[in-house]
């Protein structure tokens, strides 16, 4: 049984989407909260640990890219299906809740500060020989996912797989308003406010897309994604599942 808890550090960004969530205040209302969408965001998470777990042997080793406070990582442990998790995120703040509320006799854990977005990272993961790489509703923080998921090739083992959930965009003016109007809707639900009323939604929508901005947020269609996965030398790539804003992606070295 593993007893001991491994904590390395990488090279900390400048990049937006990591200066937003690296401070405690901000890590631990993420932490707690359950999200913009609760139902909708459990069920995209259930759908990606289900593939991790059918797709991979058990005892694999798999490396978790921007884990955050590890609300991810906590079903995964759960699953006593991996050997060793690498669980890493671009934050500190995030990553220091992470550790702290973390445990397991079965899994060995290692935490790392690394920056995805960054180029080469993937050299550091060379002897691990990670059998899969997963990552939720983190992704779309990178600026170049051509970059990204190359990296994510090099790291994986020959026939391993790459599966991981994401906030993303529409591949359409019309795809995008459909997302905005949806999310707008929940808002107002959330608020108990008039579902119908189109000032208001086109001004949640309006200061939605400003928040985004501001998170660092780089939002991509689905169609994007899979050519990237593609040049990337992936195999098998596919959106397995989506509802709105979210998808779930599965790709294999």
């Amino acid at each position: 049984m593993w007893e001991s808890i491994c904590f390395g550090v990488m090279r900390m960004s400048e990049h937006i989407s990591i200066q937003s969530y690296n401070y405690h205040e901000r890590a631990a209302e993420y932490h707690t909260k359950k999200g913009f969408d609760p139902k909708r965001k459990e069920e995209m998470l259930d759908v990606t640990l289900s593939l991790l777990v059918d797709l991979t042997p058990k005892g694999a080793t798999l490396l978790e890219l921007g884990a955050g406070s590890g609300l991810f990582t906590k079903k995964l442990i759960s699953t006593d299906h991996f050997n060793e998790i690498l669980v890493t995120d671009g934050a500190e703040a995030m990553l220091d809740i992470a550790q702290n509320d973390l445990e397991s006799t079965s899994t060995k854990l290692e935490f790392t500060t690394l920056d995805f977005t960054k180029k080469n990272w993937s050299e550091n993961y060379m002897e691990n020989k990670v059998e899969a790489v997963t990552s939720s509703m983190a992704l779309h923080h990178a600026d170049d996912k051509r970059v990204l998921f190359k990296e994510i090739y090099n790291v994986l083992n020959v026939g391993g797989f790459f599966v991981f959930a994401d906030h993303m965009a529409g591949s359409s003016p019309l795809v995008e308003k459909l997302i905005g109007n949806k999310r707008a809707r929940i808002k107002l639900a959330s608020l108990s406010e008039d579902l119908n009323d189109e000032d208001k939604i086109e001004k949640f929508i309006i200061s939605d897309k400003a928040k985004q901005k501001s998170e660092g947020n780089k939002c991509e269609s689905i169609t994007h994604y899979l050519t990237y996965l593609h040049e990337a030398g992936f195999v098998d790539v596919d959106c397995i599942w989506r509802d709105y804003w979210l998808a779930v992606f599965v790709a294999k070295k």
